[in-house]
C-alpha cells in the first residue's frame, strides 16, 4: 500500500492536487493523510479563542473535504491531522519520519500555497524534506503519465535507493522514462544511469545547454511537453540552481508539468 501526505488548504489548488494523488497511485491500494495547519501566527494581541475558532472552522472544512473524497473514491484509506503549527516545518518533519512514501502538493492555493517555487510552503518542503515530493500545477488535469522526462546533471544520481520512487511511478504508469542532459556530448555518467535504470529500456536526450537551465528546460517543455519532470535535488547542485528566484523559474514551473522532486 502506498502512504501519501497531502497538505491542504481546502482551496481548488489543494483538492486538485489530491484528486492528482489518487488517480496517479490508484485507489485500490492507496492510504492519504490530509493535513492541514492554522493558528501559527497568532500574536498575543489576537484574543485567545481564535485557535478555537480557527480549529473548528478547519475541522468543519475537513469533514466536507473527507465526504466529497470518499463517496468518489470509498477505496482509497483516508486519514486526518489538523494542526497548530508552521506547514513547513510540521509537513518536513513528518516527511522525514519516512512515514510517507510521497508528498503531495499544490503551487497555488488560498492560504499558503502560494509562488511555491519562490520559497513558500511548498519550497520551503523541498528544500528541507528527505521524502519525495510531488508538486501538481494549478488546475492540472490528471491524464496517463505515459512520457516522463527526468532531467539530470553531469552526475545523475549517488544511488539506486535515490530513485527509487521514479522506479515506482514508471513501473505503475508503465511509463516511457527519457533522461534529458544538456550537455555537448554524452558522458560516462549518463550511460551508467542509462544501465542502472535498463530494466525500464529508458532512452537519453542529449541537448547543447546555453548555461541557464531554468531557461533550457523551460523551452525544452515548450517543444516536448512531457506527463512528469523528475529532479534530484542535491545540495548546491542542479535542482537547487533551479530554485533560484527568477522570471525563467515563474516560467518554468507555472507550465501545467507536474514535478517529482527526489533527494541525494
Amino acid at each position: 500500500m502506498n502512504s501519501i501526505l497531502v497538505p491542504v488548504d481546502f482551496s481548488e489548488a489543494s483538492s486538485n492536487a489530491l484528486t492528482y494523488a489518487i488517480k496517479l497511485f490508484g485507489s485500490n491500494t492507496l492510504e492519504i493523510t490530509l493535513i492541514h495547519f492554522y493558528g501559527a501566527r497568532s500574536t498575543a494581541f489576537v484574543m485567545k479563542n481564535i485557535d478555537n475558532v480557527l480549529e473548528d472552522d478547519a475541522n468543519r472544512s475537513m469533514k466536507k473535504l473527507l465526504k466529497d473524497f470518499q463517496g468518489k473514491f470509498p477505496n482509497v484509506v483516508f486519514k486526518t491531522k489538523i494542526v497548530k503549527d508552521y506547514a513547513v516545518s510540521a509537513i518536513t518533519e513528518l516527511g522525514n519520519k519516512g512515514d510517507y512514501d510521497f508528498i503531495v502538493m499544490g503551487t497555488a492555493g488560498a492560504s499558503g500555497l502560494k509562488e511555491v517555487f519562490m520559497g513558500s510552503v511548498a519550497g520551503g518542503v523541498i528544500s528541507k524534506t528527505s521524502a519525495p515530493v510531488i508538486v501538481v500545477p494549478k488546475a492540472y488535469d490528471f491524464k496517463s503519465v505515459k512520457k516522463i522526462v527526468f532531467a539530470v546533471s553531469d552526475i545523475p544520481f549517488s544511488s539506486y535507493e535515490v530513485i527509487e520512487p521514479l522506479v515506482k511511478i514508471t513501473r505503475l504508469q508503465k511509463s516511457d522514462l527519457r533522461l534529458l542532459h544538456f550537455a555537448q556530448e554524452k558522458t560516462p555518467q549518463i550511460e551508467r544511469a542509462l544501465s542502472t535504470l535498463e530494466d525500464l529500456n529508458p532512452t537519453a536526450e542529449y541537448q547543447v545547454g546555453s548555461g541557464d537551465i531554468n531557461k533550457d528546460l523551460s523551452n525544452y517543455l515548450k517543444k516536448d511537453q512531457a506527463d512528469l519532470v523528475c529532479l534530484v535535488r542535491a545540495q548546491k547542485g542542479f535542482v537547487d540552481r533551479l530554485f533560484k528566484e527568477s522570471v525563467t523559474l515563474k516560467q518554468t514551473f507555472s507550465s501545467p508539468v507536474p514535478l517529482l522532486i527526489l533527494h541525494e
